[in-house]
């Protein structure tokens, strides 16, 4: 039996368990063996273990100091499987993001006073470095405040991410085909990579409208697998096997002018319940780039933040665009601690081995 400090911790509309980086095994098949255990993986409960049987609830952040010049704090972010043995560690998590800095303040891995401070994050799954803004008080971060965010119930104090120069994070380059546009699958598609890469569709070319709910479109198979089908191919086109990159972003213009664009984003084979925040991120960035199918799809005057729809409301995401050149994307979340204390995780036998991360 391993015993693993740590914490849950919502960070924007997704929750994860925060561990220390430098308390998890140095191999990386014993890690991702020790990872599948804390959260009770594969099995579609999860019942043996940490993890809520969500994309959105089966997450890991390792957090810790950095020796990077001009970088406070470094983390590691892993998306667990589910009902598969997978550790997914090609992408970052947008939402959890947030709860970073506050945790390595709360942790005491930075020297932070109290006031408006800011901590420079470096993902190490990508290498982008975020810009995180938020108040301490009495040396913790802190969650108290009237900020709302859409699928967040309640308020709480905001903090700020700005991810800096977050094109080509994993493929190098902002078009990762060196097109806006390709066919995928006999589909249009624009597979762009800002903070993680994402293949853009529209709804209607799928036969959708775009306004249908996640329980209404996770309930039907075929779409399900025609989602996965582009997904799968989009990838394979950039030379990636993962089954989590790129995300799938169905785009649509909105009916009404309060938003500028309307989408239903997949994670891990499912459509999100809100937006993955690298998906809204990432969405920004590409209803600001002429030829895209987000930017055609958006109603938008390239003034000011993008204003965002998703199943749970409205998320505005800020975006420096200059030609082909995205200078940063950011958005704010609120964060919240809700436990502390000790996993207690069983060493990992043979028949909990994971497969290969991916």
């Amino acid at each position: 039996m391993t015993d693993l400090p740590i914490a849950v911790v919502r960070g924007g509309t997704s929750k994860g368990v925060f561990v220390h980086l430098d308390l998890l095994p140095g191999d990386p098949g014993v890690r991702d063996a020790l990872l599948l255990r804390l959260m009770g993986s594969p099995d579609p409960m999860q019942l043996d273990g940490l993890g809520g049987t969500h994309s959105s609830t089966s997450k890991v952040m390792a957090v810790g100091r950095s020796d990077e010049p001009g970088v406070d704090v470094e983390y590691l972010f892993a998306q667990v499987g589910i009902a598969e043995p997978i550790i997914e560690l090609t992408g970052n998590c947008g939402n959890l993001t947030a709860a970073v800095g506050p945790f390595a303040v709360d942790e005491g891995l930075t020297g932070q006073t109290d006031g408006l401070r800011e901590l420079v994050l470096l993902n190490l799954n990508t290498g982008v470095r975020i810009r995180s803004r938020f108040e301490i008080a009495g040396g913790r971060a802190v969650e108290e405040g009237d900020c709302v965010i859409a699928g967040v119930p309640g308020a709480g104090a905001p903090v700020v991410t700005d991810y800096l120069d977050p094109a080509g994070s994993v493929t190098g380059k902002l078009f990762p085909t060196g097109s806006r546009r390709d066919r995928v699958a006999g589909c249009d598609v624009s597979i762009v990579d800002v903070a993680s890469p994402h293949a853009f569709v529209r709804a209607a070319d799928i036969g959708l409208t775009g306004s249908e709910s996640p329980d209404e479109l996770n309930a039907q198979p075929d779409v399900l697998d025609r989602v996965e089908e582009i997904r799968s191919a989009a990838a394979a086109r950039i030379g990636l096997q993962s089954a989590a990159i790129p995300r799938m972003v169905l785009v649509s213009t909105p009916a009404s002018d309060d938003a500028h664009l309307v989408i239903r984003a997949s994670s891990m084979q499912k459509i999100h319940h809100a937006s993955p925040m690298t998906a809204a991120l990432c969405t920004g960035a590409a209803s600001r780039l002429a030829g895209t199918i987000a930017y055609e799809a958006a109603v938008d005057d390239g003034i000011g933040p993008v204003r965002i729809r998703h199943p749970k409301g409205m998320v505005e995401i800020t975006v420096e665009v200059d030609g082909v050149h995205v200078r940063s994307t950011g958005v704010v979340r609120t964060v919240r601690r809700l436990l502390t204390g000790t996993a207690h995780v069983p060493i990992p036998t043979p028949n909990h081995d994971p497969e290969p991360s991916r």
